[in-house]
């Protein structure tokens, strides 16, 4: 495949996130665009490593990865005790 076209997958992803981000008012369904943005993040990162022939986007993606996850945990644990009552 073109790298055109993993760009504009990459770029739809994001587009759709991003809606996701302004229209939504569920937590959860925020937290879940907001993830969708960083995917489109990881493969754009991905692409352009495999077009340039090294293992440096792959890197990066995995550290874009590790964040995600860490603060998508800390916030649904936020969430979860704020709704519950306890913070």
């Amino acid at each position: 495949m073109l790298l055109n076209q993993f760009l504009l997958l990459g770029a739809f992803l994001f587009c759709t996130g991003v809606y996701g981000v302004l229209t939504r008012r569920h937590t959860v369904l925020v937290l879940m665009s907001v993830e969708l943005m960083l995917t489109a993040v990881n493969l754009n990162l991905v692409t352009f490593g495999a077009r340039w022939g090294g293992p440096v986007g792959q890197v990066f993606a995995l550290f874009v990865l590790t964040i995600a996850a860490a603060c998508v945990h800390g916030l649904g644990m936020a969430a979860g005790l704020g709704s519950m009552g306890w913070v």
